[in-house]
């Protein structure tokens, strides 16, 4: 599963790390799994998860879109620590 959110911040990093071409290509790979579009449920509870943990926006979105769907966040980074189910954990 993979949040709309998260093809924004993968082509954003991706363009200025690696190339414009290397960024298709993974967002290539993302469009077979489940893309979640942000709506207005998810926007919501974002909003109140945002203000609930003090996340950023960006992660706000990711962390709501996974709770509707009953999913665990993979991440490289330590921001979603400590936050109630869904499971949370760093890629290593």
């Amino acid at each position: 599963m993979v949040p709309t959110i998260v093809q924004f911040k993968l082509t954003k990093w991706l363009t200025r790390e690696v190339g414009e071409e290397r960024a298709d290509q993974v967002i290539a790979y993302t469009q077979i799994c489940h893309v979640v579009a942000l709506d207005t449920p998810i926007a919501l509870a974002a909003a109140e998860a945002a203000r609930a943990h003090k996340l950023p926006t960006a992660d706000a979105i990711v962390f709501a879109t996974v709770q509707g769907q009953r999913a665990a966040i993979l991440t490289c980074g330590g921001q979603f620590k400590g936050l109630p189910a869904p499971l949370a954990w760093p890629a290593r």
